[in-house]
C-alpha cells in the first residue's frame, strides 16, 4: 500500500519553487543566475524533491532536458499551487491597505507602437497605487494566450479579439487597422495602382502568421504561404525583403512607408480592422493585482481617448 503524501513544508515550497524555476528555464544551468544558486546545489535539491515525491520529474544529460510524464504534471500542480499562494498572500495586503506581491502582465507583439494603445500610462498609474507589486511583463500571441491563462503565467493580458479557449473575460479597449504590404524591389513596388487587381495581388508569395488564421487572408489567397512568421517583426523582415507581401497594421508599416521601402497595396479595398481587447478571469476570481491593473488599464485608455480627440 501507497503511504500519503505527508503535508507541504517550507522546504518542500521550496524545492518546488527550485522545480518550477529549472522548468521555466529549460535546464539547471540557466536557472542559476534567478535562483542565486549553484548548478550542484539545484541538482542537489531536485533529486531530494524527487526522493520526497516517489518518482522522477524530469531527464538531464547529453540529450538535454525534458520533463517526464509526472513531471509535468508536478510543474503544472506547481504553478497553480504559488498561485494559491501568492493570492492569499495579495488579500492579506489588500485587507491591511497595501498590495505586495506578483503581477504578471501579457501583451501582443507591437502594441507600443499603436498610438491608441496607452498600456505604458496605465503602468504608471499601477505603480504610484501599488508601488511595492512586482510587475512581469511579457510578449504572448494569441495562440499562446489560453495556455498562458490556464496555468496561470499571466494573470491579465492585452490580447487581440478573438475568442480564447480559457475561462476568460474580454473588453475591447482599442482597436488597429491592418494593411497589405510589399517591400521595395517587389514586382509590385513600383507598379501603377490600374495594374494591382485582387487577382494579381493573390498571386504573389505571401506570409502566414503562424499565431493566428485571418479570414482577411484566408479570402484573398488560394494558394498555400510561401513563408510563416513567429511575430510582427518577423513578419516585417519578410515585407522588407522584397520578395513576400504580408498584412501589417499600419501604425508599425509608416516609419519604413515614409522611407520608401514599404508600400501599402490598395488599401482601399484590401484592409481589415483588429479590436484589442484586455482579457482576465472573471471578476469573482481576480486577484486584488488584477483588478487593480484593470481598473488602471481602464482610467489610462480612457484618458488617452479624450486626450486624442481634444487633440484632432
Amino acid at each position: 500500500m501507497v503511504s500519503p503524501v505527508p503535508p507541504l513544508s517550507s522546504a518542500d515550497l521550496k524545492q518546488l519553487r527550485i522545480f518550477k524555476a529549472v522548468v521555466e528555464h529549460s535546464g539547471f544551468s540557466a536557472a542559476q543566475d534567478e535562483l542565486g544558486l549553484s548548478r550542484s546545489t539545484i541538482s542537489a535539491q531536485m533529486s531530494s524533491l524527487e526522493t520526497r515525491l516517489g518518482f522522477k520529474l524530469c531527464n538531464r544529460g547529453r540529450s538535454g532536458f525534458s520533463l517526464t510524464e509526472h513531471g509535468q504534471r508536478i510543474f503544472e500542480e506547481a504553478i497553480k499551487c504559488f498561485a494559491v499562494l501568492d493570492n492569499f498572500r495579495t488579500e492579506i495586503s489588500a485587507m491591511r491597505g497595501r498590495l505586495t506581491g506578483e503581477l504578471h502582465v501579457g501583451v501582443l507583439d507591437a502594441c507600443i507602437e499603436n498610438p491608441a494603445c496607452a498600456l505604458h500610462e496605465a503602468i504608471a498609474i499601477f505603480n504610484k497605487r501599488a508601488p511595492d507589486v512586482h510587475l512581469f511583463i511579457t510578449l504572448i500571441t494569441p495562440n499562446q494566450a489560453a495556455n498562458a491563462f490556464l496555468k496561470r503565467r499571466v494573470d491579465i493580458a492585452i490580447v487581440s479579439n478573438q475568442p480564447i479557449s480559457a475561462p476568460v473575460q474580454l473588453e475591447q479597449i482599442f482597436k488597429e487597422q491592418q494593411y497589405l504590404y510589399c517591400g521595395k524591389g517587389h514586382p509590385l513596388f513600383d507598379a501603377p495602382v490600374e495594374k494591382l487587381t485582387l487577382e494579381n495581388i493573390s498571386q504573389q508569395q505571401y506570409v502566414r502568421r503562424g499565431y493566428t488564421n485571418s479570414s482577411a487572408v484566408t479570402a484573398l489567397f488560394n494558394q498555400p504561404p510561401a513563408a510563416t512568421s513567429s511575430s510582427m517583426e518577423c513578419n516585417t523582415h519578410l515585407v522588407l525583403s522584397g520578395r513576400y507581401i504580408s498584412f501589417l497594421p499600419n501604425h508599425y508599416a509608416k516609419q519604413w512607408v515614409e522611407e520608401g521601402k514599404m508600400r501599402a497595396l490598395r488599401p482601399d479595398l484590401i484592409n481589415f480592422t483588429v479590436g484589442f481587447c484586455v482579457a482576465h478571469f472573471p471578476p469573482s476570481v481576480m486577484s486584488p493585482l488584477a483588478i487593480a491593473f484593470r481598473e488602471s488599464l481602464m482610467e489610462a485608455q480612457s484618458k488617452h481617448k479624450v486626450a486624442n480627440t481634444t487633440q484632432q
